[in-house]
């Protein structure tokens, strides 16, 4: 027990005090031993209580989550690769989840069909949102981890608090699985950064090492008082640790409650389309999710990309929620997907005989529905993809509206006999082999000779991108190439068929050709480093960039400057397929081609046909007159060799003079 402080009075009623040496040291270093216990339990308390509410933020991050890129974001991106600007929505959207729940990171993954961590979604931080570097984006890879991979074998929430390490940072994690209703497996994931957490249990425990100095020193002179005035002083240094212990516990309730109720204010703001104020994609899902309806009916605009080009963008805004309008006086609750496009459901059990009379009325009533933009009236088409039955997706709708546009229909109707999905499943493993060849060097270059009518030795060659898949498979490029297109690969495939072919030519004489397609054109990167690598190499005065016909029609301009800017570093232009497009003489002219390259289905036939014949013959004449030079393409056979010397074409192209092949450099 403590011995405190013994106190006399003397006669005269004076205090006196009278301190044995050996018990007040003993009082003494109790009372410090007693207060280095309570810092520690103070420190021991607050690093459980930082703890606690650092795990109970990352478990409710990762279940907010689930409303913006849950099981149906999974069926929807895993099925139809998502655009740029829906991946960008996305990364905002969790970005700002990430800042109302506190962590650092909210992402989610799938693994691909070779057992690779593949980002589906995440979320920034500022500076990577304001410079756009080191942005995740969709399917990029991540490198495995055992912690979620055991979350996906277990379909069990995984902690992962070893606080490692990776390319991101430091991070304490949890990993939380997920399952699509048709099958893919997804992990849904949220990061602390360890920093972060070390600042809290640094601060906690400066905390109570002051408290406790503070104790100290303010307790110290009430060791040479009387034993009451001890007793009592103890008390309410106690009650203060208490009442300073109710206080964290009302503040930390406090903040508790502001951060819920900023999670319930995101997901209320992640719900509704800013534009229009209606709901939005994710409002969407989350109403079919608990809600059983009969029908999902996308509606997309038709040509809407040309009335933002001809009344600019504020009149398309404006167009956009005057379609939202139109279609809330119908008497239906509609949602903005994304750009021109609207969502309605439908409760009611209709037929699909039913249904699409009621989307033909809704169709001629949106006609003759007069939209303004300005003082002028312009009426609208939309193009209908619809879903029907018990288990209606918006991937399923979103099928079928392609499928409308591609056979020019107003109306599709979802088939699952289509096999579609099969396709995109196709397209993403396609996806993901074009990505490794891509990183393993592995889309290389042939190049096939362009021999001289006139002296029959090769002067050029065309250089033709194939690609090697992990069994040493040659595969053409019309097996490939259409799917690149359509995601972030493509210009990569540009660049290295550039690189490899001025690499290739750079120490030697002959003109080499290189197909560009408008989409590279258009690329103002690709456009850089394609001036950047054929000075580098010295190759300008020997490249020729060959250009469909048919394919710049839309973009001349573009393409004029594109021919001015590489003309002006000595390059060649061609028109490469000439007589399968629509290219007029003024466009030739304009375009200042050296090269125009006959297509092959007029030369495979210029024997055959005398009709033929006569085209190509007068191709070659005015191509003569304007000082043009001509390739014959398809030159299979000696006969037809002959016949195109014989008519005056310049160069000969074909399997006769030569089949593709690697060059050496």
């Amino acid at each position: 027990m403590i011995h405190y402080i013994h106190l006399n009075r003397d006669i005269g009623g004076g205090a006196l005090m009278h301190l044995d040496a050996k018990k007040f040291f003993f009082a003494f270093f109790f009372f410090i031993a007693t207060l280095i216990l309570l810092g520690y339990y103070h420190f021991d308390h607050e690093k459980k209580f930082i703890n606690h509410n650092i795990n109970a933020n990352l478990q409710r991050a990762v279940e907010s989550a689930q409303a913006v890129v849950g099981d149906n974001y999974h069926s929807k991106v895993l099925t139809s690769t998502p655009t740029t600007v829906e991946d960008a929505d996305t990364i905002k959207t969790l970005t700002a989840l990430a800042h109302a729940q506190g962590v650092e990171y909210i992402y989610s993954l799938v693994m691909d069909n070779k057992g690779q961590l593949r980002f589906t979604s995440s979320s920034a931080r500022n500076h990577e949102l304001r410079t756009g570097q080191n942005l995740t984006r969709f399917f990029d890879i991540y490198p495995n981890n055992p912690d979620m991979i055991k979350a996906l074998k277990t379909n069990q929430m995984v902690w992962d608090l070893k606080e490692e390490s990776d390319q991101w940072g430091q991070f304490r994690s949890v990993y939380l699985p997920g399952t699509t209703p048709s099958g893919y497996r997804y992990i849904i994931g949220a990061d602390i950064e360890v920093g972060s957490i070390q600042r809290l249990s640094n601060a906690a425990a400066f905390k109570a090492i002051s408290t406790s100095l503070i104790i100290f020193l303010g307790a110290l002179p009430f060791l040479l008082v009387y034993r009451n005035t001890m007793h009592g002083t103890a008390n309410f240094l106690r009650s203060q640790v208490l009442n300073a212990t109710d206080e964290l516990r009302e503040v930390n309730e406090i903040l508790e409650t502001k951060v819920e109720e900023k999670t319930k204010q995101l997901i209320s703001q992640t719900f509704e389309d800013t534009l229009t104020g209606l709901p939005n994609r994710h409002r969407l899902q989350y109403d079919m999710d608990r809600t059983r309806y009969s029908a999902l009916v996308i509606l997309n605009m038709y040509n809407f990309r040309e009335i933002n080009d001809f009344f600019g963008f504020s009149a398309g805004d404006d167009l956009l929620r005057q379609m939202g309008h139109w279609l809330i006086t119908l008497d239906l609750y509609p949602y903005r997907l994304s750009g021109d496009e609207f969502a309605v459901l439908f409760d009611e059990e209709l037929s699909e005989s039913q249904l699409e009379d009621l989307c033909l009325k809704l169709l001629n009533r949106l006609h003759d529905y007069p939209f303004r933009v300005g003082t002028e009236s312009i009426s609208l088409n939309v193009t209908i993809g619809i879903d029907q039955g018990p288990d209606i997706s918006l991937a399923h709708a979103d099928i079928a509206l392609h499928q409308a546009k591609e056979s020019s229909q107003h109306i599709a109707f979802y088939n699952s006999e289509s096999h579609v999905e099969e396709q995109y499943q196709a397209n993403i493993a396609l996806t993901s082999t074009i990505h490794n060849a891509l990183s393993s060097g592995r889309i290389i270059c042939f190049y096939q000779p362009i021999v001289s009518n006139q002296s029959g030795r090769i002067e050029k060659y065309e250089t033709l991108v194939r690609m090697i898949d992990e069994s040493a498979h040659i595969i053409p490029p019309l097996d490939f190439l259409q799917t690149a297109k359509k995601t972030r690969l493509y210009p990569q495939i540009t660049r290295t068929v550039i690189e490899q072919a001025c690499n290739t030519f750079k120490n030697r004489n002959e003109e080499f050709s290189v197909n560009l397609s408008i989409r590279d054109i258009l690329d103002q990167g690709t456009v850089r480093f394609i001036e950047e690598m054929i000075v580098a190499t010295d190759t300008a005065h020997r490249i020729v960039f060959e250009i469909l016909e048919s394919e710049g029609i839309d973009n001349f301009d573009a393409v004029i400057e594109f021919v001015q800017i590489m003309k002006s570093l000595g390059a060649k232009i061609a028109i490469d397929d000439y007589g399968t497009g629509y290219s007029s003489l003024e466009n030739i002219l304009r375009l200042d081609v050296d090269y125009i390259k006959i297509d092959g289905s007029l030369i495979r036939n210029i024997n055959s046909d005398p009709k033929y014949a006569v085209v190509v013959q007068h191709i070659a004449d005015f191509s003569a007159h304007l000082g043009i030079k001509t390739i014959a393409e398809f030159v299979s056979s000696e006969d037809i060799y002959q016949h195109v010397k014989a008519i005056g074409i310049t160069y000969s192209q074909g399997y006769y003079t030569g089949k593709p092949s690697i060059l050496t450099i």
